[in-house]
This record gives structure tokens, sequence and C-alpha cells, in this order.
């Protein structure tokens, strides 16, 4: 895999290349451990997979091919994440689509039948979250549309993984040391799942 120089000018450039807005909180040698931490865990992966994972995370920006995968919706408000996150999934050839705001969120889920939704549940606030998570349950279930929603936090109450589940959060995830990992593992159990059901 080749190296990456993640320097000041090519974090600046990403950031205008994806017209995203770097947040005052976070600092250019933060960007900078996420965006490495993210080509370790692919490194990783490549490590122990059976088949090599060709990573799309060298360069600023993903160049993909045309997706054959299902549909997956991300949702989280900040651009650093949804980045690292868009890196990762793709590997699965999902036809992936980013929001960082509930609103657009919902009206993205309206125009398409997506298969998988991953989000965050503070986007700002954990009551933004909650209301996108029940409102995409309510949404899916009245267009008969099985959506499988993965709510991602880093928030530590113990809590809060119950009021997910208890609004239909098919899978909850902490935002730890190596949840990108385990994220990856996660969703290689759903793909695995589907595809052998489809081979009945």
């Amino acid at each position: 895999m080749a190296s990456v120089e993640l320097d000041d000018e090519f974090l600046e450039l990403f950031y205008n290349i994806t017209n995203s807005k770097r947040p005052n909180s976070i600092e250019l040698i933060d960007l900078k451990k996420q965006l490495l931490n993210i080509i370790d865990t692919l490194k990783e992966l490549n490590a122990n997979a059976k088949k090599p994972i060709q990573s799309k995370a060298i360069n600023p920006v993903i160049v993909e091919e045309e997706p054959t995968g299902p549909a997956i919706l991300i949702v989280d408000d900040l651009g650093v994440i949804t980045y690292q996150l868009k890196v990762l999934l793709s590997q699965f050839d999902y036809d992936i689509d980013c929001s960082q705001e509930i609103y657009d969120a919902v009206s993205k889920y309206k125009k398409r039948k997506y298969e998988y939704v991953v989000m965050d549940l503070f986007i700002p606030t954990e009551r933004e979250g909650f209301i996108l998570l029940t409102e995409l349950k309510k949404m899916a279930a009245a267009s008969g549309v099985k959506t499988v929603v993965g709510v991602i936090t880093a928030s530590p109450r113990k809590e809060i993984e119950q009021q997910c589940k208890n609004r239909g959060a098919d899978f909850f995830l902490e935002k730890n040391s190596d949840w990108q990992s385990a994220l990856f593992n996660i969703m290689s159990g759903y793909i695995n799942k589907d595809e052998d059901e489809d081979d009945y």
C-alpha cells in the first residue's frame, strides 16, 4: 500500500475538494491522526482478509468504479467521520450517500430505498439522533423496506444503547479505539448473511 503524506497542505486540500467545513474543534493534527487511523485499519483488515482489500484511502478524494452493492446512507455531522466511513464501507462496493444533518438525511431516505443506514447519534445532540432513528424506522415500516439501521456514538453512557434499541436500532457501536474495525466486521456479517440467503 502506498504511503500518504498527510501534511497541512494535503489536509487543507482535502477539505477544499470535499467542500467540507472543518469544525473549529478539530485541529489539523487531529484530522491527520484520524485519517492515518483509517489507513492503519485498512492495512490490518487487509492482512487478515481472505481476499486482499484494495484500499481507496490513499487519495484525498474517493474515485470509485460504478458501485454494484446495496445502497447505504451514512449520517454524521462531522465531515471527517463521513469520509472515514465512506472509505471503509466502499470496500464492499456499496452505493454510498452521506448526510450531515437530520433533515437532509430524511429527504435522502424518502428518495431512495436504502438497505443500510449508519448514523451518529449526536447530530449534533442525542435528541436529534433519536428523532432521526425513530423517523427512519417509521419510513422503512411504511414503505415495506427492510433497512438495517446502526447507531454509532462517542458517548460512554450505557443507557443510550438500550434507548436506541428500543427505537429500533439493529446494532449499536461505541466509538472506542477500534470502532472502525468493529464496524467493518459488523457490516461484513450482514453482507455475508445476505449473500448466504441469496444462495437459497
